[in-house]
């Protein structure tokens, strides 16, 4: 478990994959099986509420430092800068691509020391999605100009970095493709968003609010507007709930049948089975203040990470 260091807020957490490699490399590659957190400002410097620099740092599995990679703060040809507010704690919830070839996270195109970046417009402060590769190198082309505006963008997922889904505060879950500067909103149902995820072939958000804490976004994974969120069935409708991970790891059942949910209350960590249709809660871990969640899985194994602040 990775916690709050020197100062910086730490947000989400995930686990590497075996990625592939592309050129242009800004760092060291990443090692498969280390852990990546998403992290905000320099550890010197006092957080507030301006655009304040992101970071991702990479840790083998037992906590060890390997590398720190810099999101941009300055634009670079068609690339943006990607900073985060120094105090959103629902932001930099970060992902990896279903093919596992890309890591993501998303911020916005704000000079640090912007003041009160999170109530900015997209218009004005595009939303953007970092895609970043196996080698380090960093993709902020995607600049969305609707996305999230005026509050907080908090996670970006996708199938293989060639489209976006995206959350935030406002806005609800929306969809775009690499490289382009509008997305479609996908449903009104649910417009404050936290978590994003694509498992066993389904959208998935999460949200702190509502009836729908854990929700199905249409069915499938899609692209267009118009789509039902339908909170997943026993699943807890009273929960602060941020990153999720389902596994699969019930033979008997067709997809995937298990989801550990993080809930940043005393409550912690959550693992709800699919049980006869319906999501039965089996176990909790307290974790107080957690917000990042991942975990490996080997066989019916499963090892959960989490980010605290």
């Amino acid at each position: 478990m990775l916690r709050r260091t020197l100062g910086n807020l730490a947000v989400g957490v995930l686990i590497l994959g075996t990625l592939l490699s592309s050129g242009g490399a800004q760092a060291a590659p990443f090692a498969p099986g280390n852990i990546v957190v998403y992290r905000i400002g320099d550890g010197a410097a006092a957080l507030t509420s301006a655009a304040t620099a992101a970071f991702l740092d990479e840790y083998t599995p037992a906590g060890t430092p390997v590398q720190s990679i810099a999101l941009p703060t300055t634009a670079a040809g068609a690339n943006k800068r990607l900073t985060g507010s120094g105090t959103a704690t629902s932001e930099g919830l970060i992902t990896r691509s279903v093919d596992g070839q890309y890591l993501l996270a998303i911020g916005y195109d704000a000079a640090t020391g912007t003041a009160s970046v999170t109530s900015s417009t997209a218009a004005a402060v595009n939303r953007v999605v970092a895609r970043v590769a196996a080698d380090g190198s960093i993709d902020t082309t995607t600049a969305l100009t609707d996305a999230s505006s005026g509050s907080n963008p908090r996670s970006v997922a996708s199938i293989d970095g060639t489209a976006f889904w995206t959350t935030g505060g406002a806005g609800g879950i929306r969809y775009s493709t690499y490289g382009g500067t509008t997305s479609t909103q996908l449903s009104t149902t649910l417009t404050n968003i936290r978590g994003t995820g694509i498992a066993g072939g389904q959208l998935f958000v999460s949200s702190g609010s509502g009836t729908n804490r854990l929700a199905a976004v249409g069915s499938g994974i899609p692209t267009t507007a118009g789509q039902t969120i339908a909170a997943l069935p026993g699943v807890s409708v009273a929960a602060s709930y941020y990153q999720f991970f389902f596994a699969d790891l019930d033979a008997g059942v067709a997809g995937v049948d298990t989801v550990y949910i993080v809930d940043d209350s005393a409550v912690g960590i959550q693992k709800y089975s699919l049980v006869g249709g319906t999501w039965t809660l089996n176990g909790s871990i307290a974790v107080s203040g957690a917000r990042g969640l991942t975990a490996t899985v080997s066989g019916n194994s499963v090892t959960l990470f989490a980010a605290t602040q």
